[in-house]
């Protein structure tokens, strides 16, 4: 069939007609038909059938390679098995109690256990939750009101962290000290006040001395989500000695990174410890879940305070998540040879994607680490945020519907992941149409 976008579209459509009646009804009662924006597609979403392993079936029948994995969530594929048995016998004991449980020991203690910095763990319910505890919590435990995040990281969506979560030419401000550039209407200019933006150069390291008499914690994603870009380990280091001389906390939001790259994170493979860091995705096992981990003197001092330390939340730990999640972290625990086998994979999809885009002087490449992939639409690899910048959007949307033709699905921003549950086979057909994918929309420019 033709190349073209358009033809594309018709093919997609006449692929998913299930899907397309879905979409115009849930036009109709959800703001922009998506509960969630990071799920759009063209010419609309996938409706989802059922998910195994690598593998997801829409509501049409179609099967596809899964690189979305939930955005992450499921680092062992769609519903293995010990998870959902698990899952299924503490259905039958109850699904909400609102009051402590046997699961919360079990599970904050295989946490503690397998993240360096850790030794204790609150739980709520999402990664942006955990971020906002964290957050209140080395505000309280130094008694200051800001929070320093890096330009590009994106840290949740609560009005705090949306701040300059993407390099925009309009608004962004000189390399040296970026603009605060808000990344959604409704967030108040209070917010605004209690945030900095630092670069991802030496110039933030003065930012950082600079402001100690009124900054809490600086946060920063040792690989950043948007992008997939792996922060180098000497700026880390460097990190961590100028915040702890200058009486700042350190924050590694860990939501994406955790217990998908290693069991002990970003935190074990660069040796670098926080004093406070989060996660969500991959701990709950499939069920929403987000958890802060800190020493047990953090917690003490901010306890200390005139007004008190709190967070509360319904169903934060609650049984059916920290039971999959129990079930989840004792699988890794005992199988964590499955790291170093999804890094050797995740490496050979990078290099000979690179490689044949290389040879084929195609302005295409991939960065990532691990089982985290992200394709943009230039010859040379970022490394900084800003790098991100002059990409060729058209050529990457058209490279999704090369993909989902393909039977491949992403999500739309290209962020990507695969599991343990991928295959060699898996990989090499991923590759295969990731070429052929690039190799159609360059046929199409021609």
């Amino acid at each position: 069939m033709s190349n073209s976008k358009e033809a594309i579209l018709q093919e997609l459509r006449t692929r998913t007609p299930k899907s397309g009646e879905f979409w115009q009804q849930a036009k109709d009662l959800v703001p922009g038909g998506l509960i969630s924006g990071a799920r759009k597609m063209e010419p609309y979403p996938v409706y989802v059938d059922h998910s195994k392993g690598a593998y997801t079936w829409d509501i049409d029948g179609n099967r596809y390679i899964d690189c979305a994995m939930s955005f992450g969530v499921h680092v062992l594929g769609h519903g293995p098995e010990a998870v959902l048995k698990a899952l299924h016998e503490q259905c039958e004991r109850g699904m909400s109690y609102g009051m402590p449980h046997t699961r919360e020991v079990e599970f904050t203690r295989r946490l503690i256990e397998c993240v360096p910095c850790a030794e204790i763990a609150m739980v709520c319910n999402t990664g942006t939750e955990s971020t906002m505890l964290a957050w209140r919590l080395m505000r309280a435990a130094t008694g200051k009101h800001m929070i320093a995040k890096f330009e590009g990281c994106y840290h949740g969506w609560h009005d705090y962290a949306q701040w300059s979560v993407f390099a925009d030419p309009e608004t962004m401000g000189p390399e040296d000290r970026p603009h605060m550039s808000p990344g959604s209407a409704g967030i108040p200019d209070g917010a605004k006040n209690t945030v900095l933006v630092l670069p991802f150069n030496d110039n933030a390291f003065q930012l950082i001395q600079a402001h100690a008499h009124e900054l809490a914690g600086v946060a920063i994603e040792p690989v950043l989500g948007g992008g997939m870009l792996t922060v180098d380990a000497a700026f880390l280091e460097k990190l961590r000695d100028v915040t702890r001389k200058a009486g700042v906390l350190l924050h590694f939001d860990e939501v994406i990174t955790g217990f998908r790259l290693a069991l002990g994170g970003c935190q074990e493979l660069t040796g670098v410890l926080p004093d406070v860091a989060t996660y969500g995705k991959i701990i709950g096992g499939g069920l929403p879940i987000g958890a802060v981990a800190c020493s047990k003197e953090m917690v003490a001092i901010a306890q200390k305070t005139d007004d008190g330390f709190s967070a509360a939340g319904t169903f934060s730990g609650n049984p059916l998540t920290l039971t999959t999640g129990a079930a989840m972290l004792k699988y890794l625990q005992q199988n964590s040879h499955i790291y170093p086998d999804m890094m050797a994979k995740g490496e050979f999809l990078r290099n000979g994607f690179n490689d044949w885009c290389a040879s084929k002087g195609y302005p295409f490449c991939m960065t990532g680490i691990g089982s985290m992939f992200q394709i943009h639409a230039k010859a040379e690899l970022p490394v900084f945020p800003r790098d991100l910048l002059g990409q060729d959007q058209d050529a990457l949307a058209e490279l999704q519907l090369h993909f989902r033709l393909n039977n491949v699905i992403l999500p739309w921003m290209h962020l990507a992941f695969f599991s343990a549950a991928h295959t060699q086979e898996d990989i090499d057909a991923m590759l295969q149409t990731f070429k052929a994918s690039v190799a159609g929309v360059m046929a199409a420019r021609a």
